[in-house]
């Protein structure tokens, strides 16, 4: 069952990666690297200067959540540009062929 919530995380990163790369809104894709980004790091912090269970809380927050969201959302991206370009590129060889 533990392995649901990084899965989960995974996947909404993935689908929000590919949506936003996939339909030219890589400022969006940014910001949500950035977000995610700072809540790691946020929780690493917290994790260093807490003590006791609640450093672990921290730690399981940023390594079950943030960091498989954050490598969804970078997995999703590269899909998504790639998939981008390649429909451009197919566009492209179909207007010279009119």
């Amino acid at each position: 069952m533990i392995f649901v919530i990084p899965a989960v995380a995974a996947l909404i990163g993935l689908t929000a990666g590919w949506g936003f790369l996939r339909y030219g809104l890589s400022r969006a894709a940014w910001a949500m690297t950035l977000l995610l980004a700072g809540l790691m790091a946020w929780g690493l912090y917290k994790s260093q200067v807490a003590q006791g269970w609640d450093a672990l809380a921290y730690v399981i927050l940023w390594l079950l959540g943030a960091a498989p969201a954050l490598l969804g959302l970078g997995l999703g991206a590269l899909i998504g540009r790639w998939r981008r370009v390649k429909a451009e590129v197919a566009g492209q060889g179909a207007a010279q062929a009119e």
